[in-house]
């Protein structure tokens, strides 16, 4: 059987030990390993050689990422490659490695939680998970690394074998504690919405991760943001790409993942067929 493989596309430096912290959660509970990617962008159409400074900085920044993983035990694989489009260049680390997960930061404001986003990367992002040929856990990180408890947002378009890869290894590894929470539009939806969500919760393995709510809201987005006060750690998932009208991540995802006051990870599972 194959081993278990976390590809991990690096690019900010800051983000380094937390991609590593999370991919690492996720690996060793399978057993696995982690291959890691700087991409270089080429400087010319013509595809010439990289700036050797950047491409130094790419090989320090794999390195450092490969002994961090080194340090927990996991096998790693580096890589840094040089293309005209760097979300060609991700997605062929990852399928060259046959990887089962696709995890890479997102941008980050640079001093509000609530201005534009960085609208350049988060292309390229939309660009690698479109094409990804693996389920890819896309995080955007608030403050610190350490988390000790977690809202994980229930809606029709979850994919629960996904959210099982991620969960699980985040109650076992780090400790963390996990609230399920559904939201409907009225009262009457409470019960049977429960039910529908438990069984779903007890077929994918996750009941003894953590406990249940539905609550009753008319606008999702606002409520996860406001919930994501309490929470060090906000997991959505986000629709199909045929389902989607409004960029990679849908309207609600996008408008949490932008705004929420927590580390936030979408999920996006790989495209059937």
């Amino acid at each position: 059987m194959p081993k278990y493989t976390v590809a991990v596309a690096l690019s900010n430096p800051a983000n380094v030990p937390k991609l590593i912290h999370l991919a690492a959660l996720i690996a060793i509970e399978y057993g696995g390993e982690l291959v890691v990617a700087s991409i270089v962008p080429a400087p010319d159409e013509d595809g010439g050689p990289a700036d050797a400074d950047v491409f130094d900085k790419a090989q320090s920044l794999v390195q450092s990422a490969c002994e961090a993983a080194t340090a927990r035990g996991l096998p790693c694989d580096r890589h840094v490659v040089v293309g005209q489009h760097i979300h060609e260049g991700i997605v062929n680390v990852a399928e060259g490695h046959q990887a089962n997960l696709l995890v890479m930061g997102m941008s980050e404001s640079p001093s509000s939680l609530h201005e534009a986003p960085d609208t350049e990367f988060d292309r390229m992002v939309d660009a690698v998970s479109a094409h990804a040929p693996c389920n890819v856990l896309m995080a955007k990180f608030r403050d610190g690394m350490h988390f000790d408890n977690a809202l994980v947002g229930i809606s029709d378009h979850i994919d629960f074998a996904m959210a099982q890869q991620i969960i699980v290894p985040l109650h076992h590894q780090a400790g963390v504690e996990i609230e399920f929470v559904s939201f409907v539009t009225s009262k009457q939806q409470v019960e049977q919405t429960h039910t529908q969500v438990k069984q779903s919760l007890e077929e994918a393995g996750l009941t003894d991760c953590g406990r249940l709510t539905v609550q009753v809201t008319q606008e999702t987005a606002d409520a996860l943001i406001e919930a994501s006060k309490s929470y060090d750690l906000l997991l959505i998932g986000t629709p199909p790409l045929y389902q989607l009208k409004h960029r990679l991540l849908g309207t609600v995802a996008e408008q949490v993942v932008h705004n929420a006051y927590s580390t936030t990870l979408v999920m996006r599972p790989a495209e059937a067929g």
